[in-house]
């Protein structure tokens, strides 16, 4: 897949300074438009995706600066290179301070002006892809050694060399964006957008309104025009979290979207070109709400031209270890807190957990014990989640005969302790080396009651 030409638009009241820019930048590969009002400026970027404005901050009676502000109050502001031939200095200086990326004093010559713009569409790459690390914050590379986890990086790995659409299933806090922004960083569209829609978090009132865009006046409330999410992610790849959530309206204009390649703004009967990858992911069996008839068939299809499924985490036990070093790590730099050591034993206590939550959950509990401990992480640091009985189905034989033999033993071992120390839970404690908290949870977890050791 080749780059996108980068699209430019002049505003400018004379038509030979326009024609002039317009050849100078094609003559570099990239698509011209011109407009000699504002309103036309602004319809145009109503309609279009934009890459980077050439704004004449004379325009007759218009003040580009006002120009600018509006399109920044509006949300419609893009990279912006100023021009004129009879700006003063304070006003070239108020141009790039409100955030124009540069000032280019009339008459320039078509090799300056093909460098600024081109240094212009880089910087704004650039804060592309600061404002996507930005947007996952929290987040973390894919970890795990596991098959299972090495099965769905190398899906992910192929897929993303191609662009075709993608339905990424798994429970809640697997790592499903994880997944998506792999598949984005692998593509030929890494250079572009990757925008990310929480579709459950978003009221029905207001999903069109934040996929599609709106004018103003669309609706009440719509005071001021606003870029939806699918133009947002033009050129880019547009992830779709939790899509099963959504109304069957919704997806019926996403459907129609995805085929046609055209959105069409609410408020608006004027239609415009995007190019957007799909990635969706959901909890849910969306076969299942198929065939309950909340979810449409059609659209099905649609984003699940390649399915990926990403494994629970106990499924793939074996990477906890790994996933909860990395994990403090990770939260020992953001917390600003010395590297602490995990005992083994805590290690083997989160490999036994079911969790419920996931990844997420393991995240969350990892970076807790990092700031309640000492200076090492110990059994008795581990939240009482940790010790609670799996609600799970039970496991095959073969799967929990390890897991059966240690807790028998252990279970002996602590009867035994208590024995000979007729029940004092605090010497008992200190005798095996643990909490007297961790000591109760234990006791708890592996049901032995005062009738085992004052038998």
């Amino acid at each position: 897949m080749t780059a996108p030409r980068p699209t430019i638009l002049v505003l400018d009241d004379e038509k030979n300074i326009r024609r002039s820019i317009e050849i100078a930048l094609e003559q570099e590969s990239m698509h011209v438009l011109s407009a000699h009002d504002p309103a036309a400026a602004l319809r145009m970027l109503s309609e279009r995706v934009i890459d980077a404005l050439i704004l004449d901050i004379r325009l007759g009676e218009v003040d580009g600066i006002g120009f600018f502000r509006k399109l920044q109050a509006d949300g419609l502001a893009v990279p912006t290179i100023f021009i004129s031939g009879h700006a003063t200095l304070s006003e070239a200086a108020q141009a790039v301070r409100i955030g124009g990326f540069d000032f280019l004093e009339k008459p320039f010559s078509a090799e300056k002006l093909t460098i600024t713009v081109q240094r212009c569409l880089e910087l704004a790459s650039l804060h592309n892809r600061l404002e996507r690390i930005e947007r996952r914050a929290g987040a973390h590379d894919i970890v795990g050694d596991s098959v299972e986890i090495r099965r769905v990086i190398a899906e992910a790995m192929r897929v993303a060399a191609t662009d075709a659409s993608v339905l990424i299933a798994g429970e809640s806090g697997t790592g499903k964006e994880l997944i998506a922004n792999t598949i984005h960083a692998h593509s030929a569209r890494r250079q572009g957008p990757f925008v990310k829609v929480n579709c459950s978090a978003i009221p029905d009132s207001l999903i069109e309104s934040e996929l599609f865009g709106h004018e103003r006046g669309a609706f009440t409330g719509a005071i001021t025009a606003r870029r939806g999410l699918f133009a947002a992610a033009h050129r880019g790849t547009l992830f779709l979290d939790e899509i099963a959530d959504l109304s069957l309206s919704a997806q019926a204009k996403i459907l129609r979207v995805a085929q046609s390649g055209e959105l069409q703004q609410l408020g608006t009967d004027r239609t415009q070109k995007i190019d957007v990858r799909l990635i969706a992911a959901t909890h849910k069996d969306l076969q299942a709400e198929v065939a309950a008839g909340r979810f449409r068939e059609d659209l099905f299809y649609r984003i699940a031209v390649v399915p990926l499924r990403v494994p629970a985490l106990r499924e793939r036990s074996e990477d906890i270890p790994l996933l909860a070093k990395f994990f403090v790590r990770h939260f020992c730099d953001k917390n600003n807190l010395r590297d602490k050591p995990v005992e083994d034993d805590v290690l083997w206590e989160l490999k036994r957990y079911r969790w419920p939550g996931n990844v997420r959950q393991l995240a969350n509990v990892i970076e807790r014990m990092l700031i309640m401990s000492g200076e090492r992480i110990t059994v008795a640091d581990l939240p009482e989640e940790v010790f609670e009985t799996s609600s799970d189905a039970e496991e095959t034989n073969d799967a929990s005969t390890l897991r059966d033999f240690r807790e028998r033993m252990e279970r002996a071992f602590i009867i035994d302790t208590l024995r000979r120390h007729n029940g004092n839970i605090s010497q008992s404690a200190t005798e095996l080396g643990v909490r007297r908290t961790y000591l109760h949870r234990k006791l708890a977890q592996l049901k032995i009651t005062k009738k085992d050791f004052f038998a």
